[in-house]
C-alpha cells in the first residue's frame, strides 16, 4: 500500500511579544490599556496568515496528506537585555501573543506538532516558556510529539524518519558575518553534521534544519547531509542594526517541506520587507 503523502510546515523565530515581531492588533495589558500593533507588525501579521494559507493549499492539493507542524525555537520574545522592544514586561501579555499566533496554524488541525527549544534568553532556563506552551497543548489534546526519554513536550533536537527520509531539526544553526562568506559556514556546518554523524556510527539526516539567524539559506547537494536554515517572524531589532554592518533585511517566511513516496521537496516561502525609503530634497 502506498504511503500517504507529508508535509511539513516549519516556522522560527517568532518572538512573540517583541515589538517587531508577530503581534495581532491588540493585546490587553493588565492594567487595563491594551497595546496596538504596529504597521510593520500588521504586515507581518497579514502574511503569518498568507502563511499558512498557503499550507492549507498544499495539503488540500495531494489526497490523504498528512500535516506536521514544527516550530523550531524562539516562539517567546521574553524579558532580555534591558530591551525596550517589547510589549510589556509581564509574562501574560506576551502569553496571549502566544494564544493569537498559535490559533492560527491550529486551524489545519495538524496531525502532530513538534515544539524545538530556542535561546534561553527569549524562552526561559531550559526552554521553559516553550516547554510550558507545548505542555499546555498536550493537554489540550492536541497530537504534540514529545521527547524520547525524557517524555518532554519540547525538544533541544527533535529527529524524525518519514518514509526513510532522515531529518532533524535544533535551533541554533549559523551564518557567515558577510554576504560573500555566510554559505562558507553553512556548507561547513552541513559537512559537521554528516561528519558527525559517521564518526559515531550514525546515520547521517538527509535534511538538518537550523535556525536563529533569522535568514534563509540552503546547502541543496553540497554535501549528503542537506542543511536549511530558516527564516524568521521578527524584523531588524535594535541588537540586529547594531552588528549588522551591510543593511540586510529578515528574511520572513517559513518552509515547507513534502515527501511523498520517499523523495521530499524543499520550497521556502519567504516575503520581502520594502527597504526604507531614501529621503530626498524634493
Amino acid at each position: 500500500m502506498a504511503s500517504k503523502p507529508v508535509i511539513i510546515a516549519i516556522t522560527s523565530d517568532h518572538h512573540a511579544g517583541s515589538t517587531v515581531s508577530l503581534c495581532p492588533q491588540t493585546i490587553s495589558l493588565d492594567d487595563g490599556g491594551y497595546y496596538g500593533a504596529s504597521e510593520a507588525q500588521r504586515w507581518l501579521w497579514a502574511n503569518w496568515g498568507d502563511f499558512w494559507h498557503a499550507v492549507r493549499e498544499r495539503v488540500a492539493h495531494r489526497k490523504g496528506t498528512k500535516l506536521i507542524q514544527v516550530f523550531n525555537g524562539d516562539l517567546t520574545e521574553g524579558d532580555h537585555h534591558k530591551s525596550t522592544q517589547i510589549l510589556s514586561g509581564n509574562p501574560t501579555a506576551q502569553a496571549a501573543v502566544v494564544n493569537e499566533v498559535m490559533r492560527v496554524p491550529l486551524a489545519l488541525k495538524p496531525d502532530a506538532l513538534c515544539f524545538v527549544r530556542g535561546t534561553e534568553a527569549h524562552v526561559g532556563s531550559s526552554a521553559c516558556f516553550e516547554e510550558r506552551i507545548a505542555e499546555g497543548l498536550s493537554k489540550d489534546k492536541r497530537p504534540v510529539i514529545r521527547e524520547a526519554g525524557t517524555n518532554n513536550a519540547s525538544h533541544w533536537n527533535a529527529t524524525m524518519e518519514i518514509q526513510g527520509v532522515r531529518l532533524d531539526f535544533a535551533h541554533h544553526g549559523k551564518f557567515g558575518s558577510r554576504p560573500s562568506t555566510k554559505m562558507n559556514v553553512i556548507n561547513a556546518l552541513a559537512a559537521d553534521i554528516f561528519t558527525e554523524h559517521h564518526m559515531e556510527g550514525r546515520q547521517h539526516p538527509h535534511i538538518a534544519v537550523r535556525s536563529h539567524m533569522h535568514q534563509y539559506a540552503d546547502t541543496f547537494n553540497a554535501y549528503p547531509t542537506r542543511l536549511i536554515q530558516t527564516p524568521a517572524w521578527q524584523l531588524k531589532t535594535a541588537f540586529v542594526h547594531r552588528i549588522s554592518t551591510t543593511g540586510k533585511l529578515s528574511h520572513i517566511g517559513g518552509v515547507v517541506i513534502t515527501i511523498d513516496g520517499g523523495e521530499y521537496e524543499v520550497e521556502p516561502i519567504i516575503y520581502r520587507p520594502d527597504p526604507p525609503k531614501a529621503w530626498s530634497l524634493e
